[in-house]
């Protein structure tokens, strides 16, 4: 399902295009960006890479969107999964920045409260979701800054890099959601 653009303090979500797949493979490619995300770039190259976007954009659970600066740099991904528009009301989100340069500036925050935004006003969802590994701390520290709360531990839930992790579980309702 291809989403709207949307538009933050710092930050413009474009839906994603197959164009953009030769910056995903590097990024999905380095190790500390794959770090606390579910997939590692392993066997990945420019036409899995280009399919993968294909699917995503005909695949009608999912919205994901390209992550641009205010200046046009193209620095990451963020989407909503498994969403479920009409009965349950909710969505499970991700996001990585990929140019690691920019890191730690406030573009995920912005990223996240624009789609929260998007999430509850224009979709009406009544949830989101998400999964966090606990060597991810800014990551945490970011969601519960934007109003996650953390709900359960499914307990060495993910194989990453050889060792099994827990999965924190954090969500975050509508009514808990301050624009």
């Amino acid at each position: 399902m291809i989403g709207s653009i949307l538009k933050g303090e710092k930050v413009i979500l474009r839906p994603i295009k197959v164009s953009e797949a030769e910056n995903f493979l590097r990024w999905f490619k380095d190790s500390k960006v794959t770090r606390f995300l579910r997939i590692e770039g392993g066997d990945l190259n420019l036409k899995k890479e280009r399919d993968i976007i294909k699917n995503i954009r005909k695949n009608k659970n999912k919205m994901v969107w390209s992550i641009y600066t205010k200046e046009g740099k193209h620095i990451g991904d963020s989407g909503l999964h498994e969403l479920d528009l009409k009965r349950n009301k909710k969505a499970t989100w991700g996001i990585v920045i990929g140019e690691k340069n920019y890191w730690g500036q406030g573009y995920g925050t912005d990223t996240l409260r624009t789609i929260l935004k998007f999430c509850f006003t224009k979709l009406k969802l009544n949830r989101v979701e998400l999964s966090v590994y606990p060597p991810n701390i800014a990551g945490f520290k970011l969601y519960t800054k934007c109003g996650f709360k953390k709900e359960g531990i499914k307990r060495r839930s993910i194989m990453k890099r050889g060792k099994y992790l827990d999965e924190i579980i954090m969500g975050i309702l509508k009514k808990e959601f301050k624009n």
